[in-house]
């Protein structure tokens, strides 16, 4: 173990009967892995496993439904349930495997309130107050709780709570941060009531008070009890960070041993709740900070703090006891053991993107991780020595190319990597060029460090050829040569004063000071933020009827703010018809408009595989596959998770 560097990250932390062997939690994150029955489906439990043996103090399981009314569609999008005491048996045997493996184990306890998926005709979401949740997926009119329901809802936490220490677990987390019912009843965003449970700061806050002392009455004086709540909910109206200083000593009062310190509600979750890369690291620990002042029991921080030396800062000033790591440790389950060991160039960096860790989450209920395809499949993806080792010659060194390459040698495969430029990285060379988008830069130098250490032979600056592929006789070949810049049949296109959004960020081209970007998907919108973060006087023109359409909302919400403050036009249904020199015309609903005074056009228009190389080696190797944007221009979710799967099959 590293001490020296990371000393305060791996001391032991005891909370009431729960003693941890360091200062790292697993965040609870949703990933809808769970049986129809609610109970822990076997593929959740070899999520859970993988993680435990990572190294992390303590596993927190995701939240899970504590009353039947939520129970809705539950085994068609794999919600998990403590409201039966049938459940506990299928729990218990999560705790054993994550025991076993080394960590302690807490589930958060939870009830959605307004923030559920619709539920169907005839059936309403459960709420303090006959208000509608603003997010677009949850805009059912709930049902007023009523006082017989409260009273009812209450005993339900604290019956799932018992039933979370029957199961085996070490303690329990109550859900109430997010805007989830506990903290629809503490915000007057939510709540307006006018009874005892309803009004000034101490009635709303009588919910949630009640519950943690139902809870500690079902649970005993030495069980853990963890309240998970937002410091800032960041809407207006909503509770500021001074009204949950003031409140926190109120819930350790009622019973709370840890508290949690999260932010926002469902309308911000994409933008703060689980914050993309324009988001600050650590932008979450003011709020702990300020919380851990007010209060004499353990607080816990999270928020972007997957940077161990930042954590390991947050513990060592004073700002947190214990951090949660959420999407860190989903992309590198074992993160924690490779900080303890200092081997941190060797963690697979979560990128922020939140592409399918949360919105495909919310959206399709699909549990995916862009830079670790074995999500959520942990127990079928294992990496397996090969019974025959061949010689493998992988050609192309971007994402695919690489984990591919990285696949195969670590089954023992003989592999030689050919990239064409002087550099391994393809398109990840260029999507971190634009402004927020750097930290994709740590996970590219994980990918390259790995190929070295798997023992993979890459050759730079070396294009592939016949020749040279006769000569190193694979009995393999990986084609992952990627794409090449579409550029439209217009005309104009061909002029000196057109260059691809690609020869932009990588510095090949210059432009003049006033742009057109055709093209305004992720490349185009970006490539605009980093021409305008220059100076440069942008025009973005899309032919659909809004920009930035293949881009999550979070990183797409600070990326259209930014392209607003830098003064980007946007022209929307409208496509490039022509260019000359000093002028483009662009159609737009039913007529043409020129727009002079144009010094350079940038195009952004899509791609086209780069895959004639297929061709020539299978004229003489026995497999031949082509994965990546050779094979189809995509996300890099596809072109990695392509490697992934080709590395396992060879």
């Amino acid at each position: 173990m590293d001490n020296h560097r990371f000393g305060r990250l791996f001391e032991p932390l005891t909370i009431k009967s729960m003693t941890l062997k360091n200062r790292i939690a697993m965040a609870p994150m949703g990933t809808l892995m769970a049986a129809e029955d609610g109970t822990p489906s076997e593929r959740l439990i070899d999520y859970y496993e993988v993680r435990a043996r990572g190294g992390v103090g303590l596993i927190m399981v995701e939240d899970v439904v504590i009353h039947p009314s939520l129970a809705f569609g539950m085994g068609e999008i794999g919600l998990g349930a403590m409201f039966d005491d049938n459940l506990v048996p299928g729990w218990k045997r999560l705790t054993d495997r994550i025991h076993q493996a080394g960590a302690k184990a807490s589930v958060q306890i939870w009830h959605p309130g307004r923030q559920a998926p619709s539920m169907g005709p005839g059936k309403s979401p459960w709420a303090p107050s006959p208000l509608p949740c603003p997010c677009p997926n949850c805009q059912d009119m709930p049902h007023t709780m009523t006082i017989p329901e409260i009273e009812k809802i209450v005993d339900c936490y604290a019956q799932a709570a018992r039933r979370v220490k029957e199961a085996g677990f070490d303690s329990v987390e109550i859900g109430g941060a997010h805007g989830y019912l506990i903290a629809q009843f503490m915000s007057a965003y939510s709540n307006r009531r006018a009874d005892r449970y309803g009004g000034d700061l101490r009635s709303r806050l009588r919910f949630p008070l009640e519950i943690l002392q139902a809870c500690r009455q079902a649970v005993g004086e030495d069980f853990p009890i963890i309240f998970r709540f937002s410091g800032d909910e960041r809407v207006p109206g909503g509770r500021n960070l001074d009204e949950s200083v003031a409140i926190a000593p109120w819930l350790v009062a009622a019973g709370a041993d840890c508290l949690h310190v999260s932010t926002g509600v469902y309308v911000n979750a994409e933008t703060y709740i689980t914050a993309p890369m324009a988001v600050p690291k650590g932008h979450l620990l003011q709020a702990s900070e300020q919380i851990k002042r007010a209060v004499n029991v353990p607080v816990m921080a999270v928020g972007r703090l997957n940077d161990p030396v930042m954590a390991e800062q947050a513990i060592a000033q004073g700002k947190a006891d214990l951090v949660a790591v959420g999407r860190g440790i989903y992309a590198d389950p074992e993160w924690a053991n490779k900080v303890a060991a200092g081997e941190t160039e060797d963690i697979r960096w979560c990128v922020s993107c939140d592409h399918y860790c949360l919105h495909s989450l919310m959206t399709a209920y699909t549990t995916r991780c862009m830079v670790n395809p074995e999500v959520g499949r942990e127990g079928q993806m294992a990496i397996t020595p090969s019974l025959e080792p061949k010689r493998v010659l992988v050609v192309g060194g971007g994402p695919a190319g690489m984990e591919a390459a990285r696949v195969a040698a670590l089954r023992g495969h003989d592999v030689t990597l050919l990239e064409k430029e002087p550099e391994l990285g393809g398109q990840f060379l260029i999507a971190c060029i634009p402004p927020t988008k750097q930290e994709i830069i740590p996970y590219l130098k994980y990918q390259v460090r790995q190929l070295d250490r798997a023992g993979v032979k890459v050759r730079l600056s070396t294009q592939a050829t016949a020749g040279l592929i006769q000569e190193l006789r694979p009995q393999v070949a990986v084609i992952a040569t990627g794409s090449t810049p579409l550029v439209p049949d217009i005309p104009g296109a061909d002029g000196p004063n057109v260059v691809t959004a690609r020869d932009v960020l990588t510095f090949k081209s210059a432009t003049g000071r006033r742009v057109v970007v055709a093209g305004g998907g992720m490349v185009g919108c970006e490539t605009a933020d980093f021409l305008s973060s220059y100076g440069k006087d942008v025009i973005l023109v899309e032919m659909l009827a809004d920009i930035a359409g293949d881009v999550p909302p979070g990183p797409k919400h600070f990326l259209l703010q930014r392209l607003a403050e830098q003064g980007v036009r946007t022209m929307t249904s409208a496509t490039l018809k022509s260019i000359a020199t000093g002028s483009v015309v662009i159609g737009r609903n039913g007529s043409e408009e020129r727009i002079e005074g144009v010094d350079t056009v940038v195009l952004a228009l899509g791609s086209i595989p780069v895959s004639e190389l297929a061709g020539l080696a299978q004229t003489g190797v026995a497999e031949v596959y082509v994965i990546g944007d050779a094979e189809q221009p995509g996300q890099a979710t596809e072109a990695i998770t392509a490697g992934a799967r080709i590395g396992r099959a060879i």
